[in-house]
């Protein structure tokens, strides 16, 4: 059965659970809803609410459903970076940004030479948090798998092979070569920044244009809006072209493989384990005596949740807040920070 961690105040006891996993692991990062929030609600039920539609054959409110989803994440974004910014919102990339920033100086501090300077993010969220944290955080390099060696345009190709890549700085006299951190950002459910371009998918940095309420009403303008987006929807239907199947299963791969890797590591964050395809390649990953699964529970009543699914699973704990509190992202990227060489000296002064 999965074991359970309650890290103690001082978050001593959780620097020395965590040191081991960050500096000898192959380090992943599960993120799900529960990451965005609370600037982006959680999923909740609203996959059965678009299946009851399709299950009845009422595909326009289905599709209505779905377009209704996707503005409203579009909405959060269109107020990041204006006056009057939503505390929800500012609160929400504030934690996501101390993440990255954190990931990319425990990635530094690493005392193992043999491993990569080298993380992966998997998330299913299609908002951009990640992208907006990188693009504040100067040190901190991302490697989204898009193609951007041609800067002539604003839409670069999905090139996943790129996630193997890794980037070094040489000194000017000894001509050493130091390994800079990368961070690797796989969205298993693609993006809104993810367009369909015929046979291949784009980074597009300008966004669709939102439906005006006329095109609402027009089923067949509401359809382009959908398949114009490179997004699994939560639906059934998921897939409505074999490009989008393709890819989904290519990103799923990659998953998998990260976690067939030695020595693998995966933290999670925010995620149910509600998706069946992802949970069962993690248990099946879990067969592997040298992986490792550490999740981060909101509160005591998700520990508890996560020790059922993985109850068969040896090599998973769960980090569980004492009763009446929860381990948020504020949280979460203090419990990382107690890792880091600075942090763990004061511990000991």
């Amino acid at each position: 059965m999965a074991d359970v961690f309650e890290p103690g105040d001082d978050h001593e006891s959780a620097s020395e659970f965590l040191l081991p996993y960050i500096q000898s692991g192959n380090i992943n990062f599960l993120l799900g809803s529960g990451a965005s929030f609370p600037a982006m609600p959680t999923a909740g039920n609203i996959e059965k609410e678009i299946d009851a539609f399709l299950t009845k054959k009422e595909e326009i409110s289905a599709n209505a459903k779905c377009v209704e989803f996707i503005e409203n994440i579009n909405a959060v974004h269109a107020s990041i970076g204006k006056a009057g910014v939503p505390a929800d919102v500012s609160k929400t990339l504030e934690g996501y940004t101390e993440f990255v920033r954190t990931l990319d100086r425990l990635l530094f501090s690493r005392k193992n030479l043999l491993l990569p300077r080298q993380a992966n993010i998997f998330t299913t969220n299609y908002d951009m948090f990640v992208e907006c944290a990188a693009s504040l955080s100067p040190s901190v390099i991302l490697n989204d798998g898009f193609d951007r060696t041609t800067g002539l345009t604003n839409r670069f190709p999905f090139t996943p092979e790129r996630y193997f890549d890794r980037t070094y700085r040489s000194g000017g006299v000894y001509e050493h070569e130091i390994e800079i951190p990368t961070i690797n950002l796989i969205k298993l459910h693609g993006s809104l920044s993810w367009r369909s371009d015929n046979s291949e998918v784009v980074f597009e940095a300008s966004g669709i244009p939102a439906l005006s309420k006329a095109a609402k009403a027009d089923a067949g303008e509401v359809t382009k809006y959908l398949e114009r987006h490179f997004l699994i929807l939560p639906n059934m239907r998921k897939f409505h072209t074999t490009l989008m199947d393709r890819v989904y299963y290519d990103l799923l791969r990659l998953y998998a493989n990260a976690l067939d890797r030695g020595n693998a590591i995966l933290f999670c964050f925010g995620f149910s384990f509600a998706d069946e395809h992802i949970f069962d390649i993690t248990r099946r990953a879990l067969r592997n005596p040298t992986a490792q699964l550490i999740i981060f529970a909101f509160d005591q009543a998700a520990a508890t949740d996560y020790q059922g699914k993985f109850a068969k699973q040896r090599n998973a704990v769960v980090i569980a807040p004492p009763a009446g509190k929860v381990i948020d992202f504020a949280l979460l990227n203090k419990l990382l920070a107690s890792v880091l060489p600075e942090r763990s000296a004061s511990h000991g002064a």
